[in-house]
């Protein structure tokens, strides 16, 4: 991945919350589960070789991904979905899996540090 994508926009949280640092805390909270939530579900697809798992953990997550901005794991996720559809679950998975765990993750401390 060449581009510099962001992991997650705060300023669209910040102008979200109006400065309600309870909602704040709880929509950080929010975030975090669904990453953790996403990041379970899409290893057990990808361990299981399972199209439809790995699917409903993506659609899941999507509005997640277009609310707070979360440009490299979307770009991630597309990218894997064509990878799937093209190359299944063979040679290569290994390089997107480990893609994937390091998108969740960035994102997830970002959380963790803006908290």
């Amino acid at each position: 991945m060449n581009k510099q994508y962001k992991n997650i926009d705060f300023q669209k949280i910040d102008n979200m919350v109006e400065g309600d640092i309870d909602f704040r805390k709880q929509l950080l909270e929010a975030i975090e589960v669904a990453l953790i939530e996403l990041e379970n579900s899409y290893l057990i697809g990808i361990k299981e070789k399972s199209l439809p798992v790995i699917k409903q953990a993506r659609h899941k997550i999507k509005p997640t991904l277009g609310l707070f901005d979360l440009e490299r794991l979307a770009v991630v996720l597309g990218n894997g979905k064509r990878f799937m559809q093209d190359h299944g679950f063979g040679d290569g998975i290994e390089g997107h899996k480990k893609e994937f765990q390091e998108a969740v993750h960035a994102v997830l401390e970002e959380v963790k540090r803006y908290r």
